[in-house]
Formats: C-alpha cells, structure tokens, sequence
C-alpha cells in the first residue's frame, strides 16, 4: 500500500498543490531561525562537536537527536532559498503522505470528510512556512501507526523508534503499541533504536556519542522546566490559574496514557480514529514547547474524529459536530487570513484560543473514548426502525 501511494495520483495532487500555494513564500524568506538551528546541528556535527551548545546568534539551541543533524546534511548544504525550499517540499510529501494512507479519496463518502481535508491544510499551512519539522515527524508518525494497524510490525516499530529518537513526541505511541506485546514490533525497536546509535558511532566513537546523547537529554530536561508557551498548564496560568499543572495537566496526561494503554488491551472498544486522536491531542496540551506552527500534530486529528462522529446515531452525531466545528474554529479558522494572526504573542487571547480549541477536541474525544469503553448510554440517538 505505502509503495502504491508513493507514485499514487492522490498525494501527487496535494502534495503538488500544496507545493504551488507554499514555494512562493518560501523563495521569498529563504532559510529562517528554525533551519538555521538545524543547520548549525549539522554544522557541529561534521565539526566533531557537541550540537548542543548556546549556537551564540546562529539560531536557537538544537533540540533534536545526533542522527537529525546527520540527516539534515543535504539540505545544510544548500543556499538559503533552495534549502527552504528543498525543505519544505520534504516536510509537505511525509505530512501528506501519512494523512493519505489513513484517508485514501476512493473511500472518502461523506462530504464532511472533504472538509476536514480542507481545514487540515489551512493548520498545516503555517508549519510548513515556519520550516519547522513538526509536519514530516506527524506524517511519517502516522505512517509507522498504519503499518502496525496492517500488522506489519516489525517496520512499524523501526519508524517509529526512529521517529521518538529524533524528537520524543512519537514515544507516546512508540510506548502504548507495546501492549499488547508482538515479539516483531519489539525487534522493530531494536534495530531502530541501533540504526539511530550507529551512525553517530561511525562518527565520533562510544565516548563522544554517549556524551552528546547526554548533553542532548540534559538541554531537554532544562527545556522542559522553563516557562512553557501554548500547552495547557502555561495558557491556564496566564489568566490567573496559578495551579493549572497540578489540578489540569497532569490529570490530562495520566487519564489520556491510561486510555491509550487500556484502549490497545480492550479489541471490543478499540478505534483507531479514536485512539489516535486522543494521543495528538494529548501531545499539544502537555508539550510545554507547543506553539502556534506546532499545532499541525492536531491537524490529522481533524479527519481521524470526523470519520468517527460521521458514524455516531442521531443526535449525538450532530451535537458531536457542533463541539467538533467548535474546536477548530478556535484553533484554525481563528489564525486563518480572515482574522489578524499573532504568532509570537502567547499572551494574545488569539493564540490562547488554540489551546482551548484543542481542549474542547480532547474533552470529546476522551469522552466518546469512556462512552465506547464502559458503554454509557445516552437519550441522543435517533430510534432504530426495524427493518
């Protein structure tokens, strides 16, 4: 299926379309701080030196594993517009790439879901502007999940540690996956987890690459303990809720890993849709370092609860719409052209209204996973005519 899609007429056409809306700004802007970190990785790389050093000008700190800084090498070689470029089109084919393998067109019966289409590209537009990675780490994410869900185990668990090795968001679904236990995903990890030791290895030798590993963890565990930008503890806290970590966060976050751990041992009440859902969102509101072009994780998320609210009965269906349109109302259609967008203002109330978008989406999305799992039953379905 993954190498049929490759040459497939339904991600040329996105792929190309989005290509067409999106090379002009990235000609215009050529690299920006985002890819000049990435570059200075890959810089301190081939240098022989650690890549998490204060880059004093040439960008922010390189957040991202020893084996990105190697992976980014052909682009880093390039000239500012042509890397921006190359980039880009890079980080558009993965997002597009996952996102179609879970919704091929041939399938696609509802007209809402060609909606939902169109509201996942409005969000993904400006992470592919600001150049970050968030879009290719997404779709290439969701490639690993669709190769487990087709039962090819082994490559799903390669990706997929791949993936968490490079930036550790994927490690939410790399985790859960494990159970129930598959002697084949298990390996997957392995091999992956020893391509990601071994090139850095080839490279430096067991010291340096056991150091830089190091430096590495220790830049994120300092990260992690600064002020946070968009997630859920650090947007409550900007509006008087001193106590957001404790009484909400945390609580998100343990009730959403238990879900997805309860989910993969309960084949009755598993959704796909639902689980992955669950997991995207989860990551924006926990992510202390989740800002406005970081929200394209939850664009998929769009289609993935869509496809599961269109088979709701009744009411329910409708209510679970209004809540859905709700949401990314708040966090899409809000920063779209025909409002002002602020992008480096967290205290803006435009960009906290992303954050509490997501919150709405997770609020449903962790309840229809409950009413799927312990069978609540609700006044809101329209009755069943016999046939």
């Amino acid at each position: 299926m993954i190498r049929r899609l490759f040459f497939s007429r339904q991600l040329s056409i996105v792929t190309v379309l989005t290509i067409i809306f999106i090379i002009p700004s990235l000609w215009t802007t050529g690299t920006n701080i985002v890819t000049h970190t990435y570059s200075f990785g890959c810089s301190q790389f081939w240098k022989g030196f650690s890549p998490y050093v204060d880059p004093k000008g040439a960008g922010d700190f390189f957040k991202y594993s020893p084996l990105f800084a190697w992976l980014y090498t052909p682009f880093a070689a390039m000239k500012s517009s042509p890397q921006a470029i190359a980039w880009g089109i890079c980080n558009i084919f993965f997002f597009w790439l996952g996102v179609c393998l879970w919704f091929p067109w041939k399938q696609i019966k509802s007209k809402w879901l060609w909606l939902g289409f169109i509201f996942c590209s409005m969000e993904a537009d400006g992470s592919f502007r600001y150049q970050q990675m968030n879009a290719a780490l997404v779709g290439l994410s969701l490639t690993g999940l669709y190769l487990y869900k087709e039962k090819k185990y082994f490559e799903a668990g390669a990706l997929l540690a791949i993936l968490t090795n490079i930036k550790i968001l994927p490690g939410i679904f790399l985790a859960t996956l494990l159970v129930p236990p598959q002697k084949k995903y298990f390996q997957g990890i392995c091999v992956g987890l020893i391509i990601c030791l071994s090139i850095p290895l080839w490279f430096w030798g067991w010291e340096h690459t056991l150091t830089y590993h190091y430096d590495w963890y220790s830049l994120l565990k300092r990260d992690t303990q600064t002020n946070g930008l968009l997630d859920i503890a650090t947007t409550l806290k900007r509006i008087g809720f001193s106590e957001a970590k404790t009484f909400v966060l945390y609580p998100i976050a343990f009730l959403s890993i238990g879900i997805l751990f309860s989910k993969r041992l309960s084949r009755s009440s598993f959704s796909w849709d639902l689980w992955i859902s669950l997991g995207l969102f989860t990551l924006l509101l926990v992510n202390p370092r989740t800002e406005s072009p970081t929200f394209i994780l939850g664009a998929p998320a769009y289609l993935f609860l869509l496809r599961y609210i269109l088979s709701l009965p009744g009411l329910l269906k409708s209510i679970s719409l209004f809540v859905w349109g709700t949401g990314i109302f708040l966090v899409t259609l809000c920063m779209n052209d025909i409002w002002p967008k602020v992008l480096w203002n967290p205290n803006s109330w435009l960009q906290a209204n992303k954050t509490y978008g997501v919150l709405i989406l997770w609020l449903m999305t962790f309840f229809l996973n409950l009413k799927k799992d312990i069978g609540i039953k609700l006044p809101l379905s329209s009755p069943v005519k016999p046939l």
